[in-house]
């Protein structure tokens, strides 16, 4: 949990929904949101493989799960229609903004790199020209990190990194050239990053972090998607 004492997704951190929360996806208990599970499924099958519990490597049944989350999506649905329906005749403030807490944009500069090995989590290190310095103007490097600042080591010994780049093109060819490379026996994989909006913003806040790394204006209607959305587009 964080520091709000919301339950957080152990792979991305993000703050769990409550689609998410209601999906068990494997017996050992191990629990990741939506979002994340659907990005094992589907980096599995592109390697041709089997999605595995980042936990236990026990292999997901997908038919099942899908048809958990389908059930589970229409739970939440019905849970938001009547808590909707019982708060329609209140004021909502900066009712637009609040509309994006479950969105995420994707940031065409940022690359997000998975299963790099954990022996090399070294966010200087990555901005030299030998890592991903070589595919362009490095802005930014941070590691995935837990709720107490360490970094976050994942199963197998690995760990992930957010590369931010000064230009799209730039982002591009390091996702081309990294995505399914083998580094030290493991397969990286490389997908444009995503971002929340800033909470501070969203309710209309003056954001008081330097750091804040965050969105603090309305990321293109294109880029933007809900985690209701990529469960959608999955069950398609």
């Amino acid at each position: 949990m964080n520091e709000k004492g919301e339950k957080t997704c152990p792979l991305c951190t993000e703050e769990m929904d409550l689609t998410d929360q209601h999906l068990k996806p494997c017996k050992c208990g191990y629990q990741i949101c939506v979002w994340c599970w659907h990005h094992i499924i589907e980096m599995a099958e592109k390697d041709k493989t089997e999605g595995r519990c980042p936990a236990c490597r026990t292999r997901y049944d997908k038919e099942k799960i899908v048809g958990m989350t389908v059930s589970c999506e229409r739970l939440v649905a019905e849970f938001y229609i009547d808590r909707k329906k019982s708060q329609k005749a209140k004021p909502k403030p900066a009712e637009g903004r609040k509309d994006l807490t479950g969105v995420r944009v994707i940031q065409r500069n940022l690359v997000y790199v998975m299963s790099l090995p954990f022996d090399l989590a070294d966010e200087d290190m990555f901005q030299r020209r030998e890592y991903f310095g070589q595919y362009g103007k490095v802005v930014k490097v941070a590691m995935s990190r837990t709720a107490a600042g360490a970094v976050q080591q994942f199963p197998n010994n690995t760990c992930s990194v957010y590369i931010t780049y000064s230009k799209e093109e730039e982002a591009i060819r390091c996702i081309r050239s990294v995505h399914g490379f083998i580094l030290d026996g493991r397969n990286l994989k490389a997908c444009f990053g995503t971002m929340k909006y800033c909470h501070a913003w969203l309710r209309n806040m003056p954001c008081s972090n330097a750091e804040c790394l965050y969105l603090h204006e309305i990321g293109a209607q294109e880029d933007s998607f809900s985690k209701d959305e990529t469960i959608s587009a999955h069950m398609r």
